[in-house]
C-alpha cells in the first residue's frame, strides 16, 4: 500500500471564524486520504471492527441497549442506517445512539488513556450509520474510522479535561463529526461548523463517572456519537455554529481548563506515521480500561497461592488512575455493574477468585457475593511513586499476598503502549468475537461476518456488513 511523502499543508484559513485548533482539525480532516493509510494502520482497524461488532451483539440485550433501541423508530424516507443485531431501519442519528449505546455498555471495547480517557469505538457507530446511509464503500469507512480515532486519541494525549471535572461526550462528538464530515465530503468551512455544532452543544459532567454509577455511564459516549451525526448534517445543509469553539473568551479551553490552552497533536506528515487506531488497546474483560493490568497481574497471582490462604492483599497500581477513587464506599460494595468494573479491589477479588472476568459474571452481579465481598475486605491500595511515574506510557499493577503461614507472594504486571501497537490484534479480536457470539450467530455466521471485515477494504456494500450482524442467524 502506497503512502505519501508530502505534509499536511498549512491550516485551512478560507474560514475567518477557525481558530487555531479548528484549523488545525479541518486541515487533517481534509488532507487526510486513503492512500495515506499504511497496512498497518489498515488491518488494525479492522480488528477493532471486529472487536467492537463482538462487544455489539453481546449487549444486545442489556437494560441501557433495550431502552435506547425504544426511542428508534422506523424510518421510510430520507438516509436510513440498520440497528445491529435487529436490522431495524431508523435515522443516522438514532442510529448511531442506539449501535453505540452496545459498543458501550459491556466496557469492553478498545480504550486508549493518557491525560483523558478515550473510547474511540463510540464514535465507530455514527460513522457506520452515515456510511450505509450513503451507500459509501469500505474504503471510505475505514479512511473515516481512522480520522475518528486520531482526533480523539491525540485529545486525550494532552488534553486532562477529565480531571477538571467533564466528561467525554464532546470528545466522542468532536471525533465523529469529522469522521462524518470526510464521508459526506464537507467543505472546509462545513467541517469548521461540523466542529462547532458537536462541541458547543454537548459539554457532559464528570459526575457521570464519580460515586454510584448509573446507566448513563454506557451512554454518555453514544449521545456523542449521536451529536457527531447530527452535527454534520446540520453543517452540511447549512447551519453555522459559534466561532472560537476552542480559544474564544467562552471556549473550551477557557470554561473547561481554567484558560490553559493545548495543542492538539495531529500528524505533520503521513509518511512513516504510527496511526492512534494502531495503539489503543482492546480490551479482553468487561472493565475500566485501567483495571485490565490488575485483572492479568491477578490471573497469575491466582497460580501461585490458594486464595484461601491470603490473610491480605496489598494491590500496588497508578495514582493518576484510581487515587480519586480509593476511599468512596461504593468502589468496596458496588451495587452496580457500572461501579463494579470500575474497581479495582473488586475487579481484582473476581479474578482471583474465578480466574477472570465475563460478561455473565457481571450480569450475574458476581461482584455481590460474600467471597468476592471478603476477600475484597483484606485488600489496601497503595499507589507508588514508582508506577506514577512511569504512567500513561507503561500501565503497572503489582500483587503481595501475605498468607496464613506468613509468607508473602508477589506478582506484577506490566503492559506499555508499544504492547498495544505490536501487532493488529486481529488474533485478540477474532477469539474475543468468537467467544461472545457463540451463542449468538451459528459457526457459519461467524466465519461470513469475519471474513466480510477482514476484507473490508475490497467491499462496496457496507449494508451486508451490518446484515450479517442479524441475530436472526444464531
Amino acid at each position: 500500500m502506497s503512502q505519501s511523502t508530502s505534509p499536511i499543508s498549512e491550516p485551512v484559513t478560507t474560514s475567518p471564524q477557525m481558530d487555531h485548533t479548528t484549523q488545525k482539525l479541518v486541515a487533517f480532516t481534509q488532507q487526510l486520504q486513503w492512500h495515506h493509510l499504511s497496512q498497518a494502520a489498515v488491518a488494525s482497524a479492522k480488528a477493532r471492527i471486529l472487536s467492537t461488532i463482538a462487544v455489539s451483539l453481546a449487549a444486545f440485550d442489556m437494560p441501557p441497549v433495550k431502552i435506547a433501541r425504544q426511542l428508534a423508530y422506523e424510518t421510510a424516507s430520507g438516509p436510513k442506517a440498520s440497528l445491529i443485531g435487529s436490522l431495524l431501519k431508523t435515522t443516522p442519528d438514532m442510529a448511531a445512539f442506539v449501535n453505540a449505546a452496545m459498543v458501550r455498555c459491556l466496557d469492553m471495547s478498545d480504550s486508549y488513556v493518557m491525560q483523558a480517557v478515550s473510547h474511540p469505538a463510540d464514535a465507530f457507530a455514527a460513522i457506520l450509520a452515515v456510511a450505509e446511509a450513503h451507500q459509501q464503500s469500505g474504503q471510505d469507512l475505514l479512511l473515516a474510522m481512522a480520522i475518528t480515532y486520531e482526533v480523539q486519541c491525540r485529545f486525550v494525549e494532552v488534553v486532562p479535561y477529565n480531571h477538571h471535572g467533564w466528561d467525554q461526550t464532546p470528545v466522542v462528538a468532536l471525533g465523529a463529526a469529522l469522521g462524518c464530515a470526510k464521508l459526506l465530503k464537507l467543505s472546509a468551512s462545513q467541517t469548521a461548523h461540523a466542529i462547532s455544532l458537536a462541541v458547543a452543544p454537548n459539554i457532559s459532567l464528570n459526575q457521570t463517572r464519580t460515586g454510584t454509577l448509573s446507566m448513563w455511564k454506557g451512554m454518555a459516549g453514544p449521545q456523542g456519537a449521536r451529536a457527531g451525526v447530527h452535527a454534520a448534517y446540520l453543517a452540511r445543509e447549512g447551519m453555522t455554529g459559534p466561532d472560537g469553539i476552542f480559544e474564544g473568551k467562552f471556549g473550551f479551553w477557557n470554561q473547561l481548563m481554567g484558560g490553559t490552552g493545548y495543542d492538539i497533536p495531529l500528524p505533520p506528515q503521513f509518511n512513516h506515521h504510527v496511526f492512534a487506531i494502531e495503539q489503543t488497546m482492546i480490551k479482553s474483560f468487561p472493565t475500566r480500561f485501567n483495571c485490565q493490568v490488575p485483572v492479568f497481574a491477578a490471573q497469575k497471582l491466582r497460580q501461585q497461592v490458594d486464595i484461601k490462604e491470603i490473610v491480605s492483599l496489598k494491590i500496588e497500581s497508578i495514582r493518576q488512575a484510581f487515587a480519586r477513587w480509593m476511599d468512596l464506599p461504593e468502589i468496596w460494595a458496588p451495587q452496580t455493574r457500572e461501579t463494579a468494573d470500575h474497581s479495582l479491589p473488586c475487579t481484582v477479588a473476581m479474578a482471583l477468585l474465578d480466574g477472570t472476568i465475563t460478561p455473565q459474571m457481571m450480569n450475574s452481579e458476581r461482584f455481590k457475593h460474600p467471597d468476592v465481598l471478603d476477600l475484597m475486605q483484606r485488600c489496601k491500595l497503595e499507589m507508588p511513586d514508582e508506577f506514577a511515574n512511569l504512567a500513561p506510557a507503561v500501565r503497572c499493577c503489582r500483587l503481595t499476598a501475605t498468607l496464613k503461614n506468613g509468607n508473602t507472594v508477589v506478582q506484577e504486571y506490566r503492559r506499555s503502549t508499544a504492547d498495544d501497537q505490536a501487532d493488529s490484534g486481529w488474533d485478540a479480536a477474532l477469539e474475543k468475537f468468537n467467544t461472545l457470539t457463540e451463542n449468538l450467530l451459528n459457526r457459519s455466521a461467524q466465519q461470513e461476518l469475519t471474513q466480510f471485515i477482514q476484507s473490508l477494504d475490497q467491499r462496496q456494500d457496507l449494508g451486508t456488513l451490518v446484515a450479517l450482524t442479524h441475530l436472526a442467524l444464531r
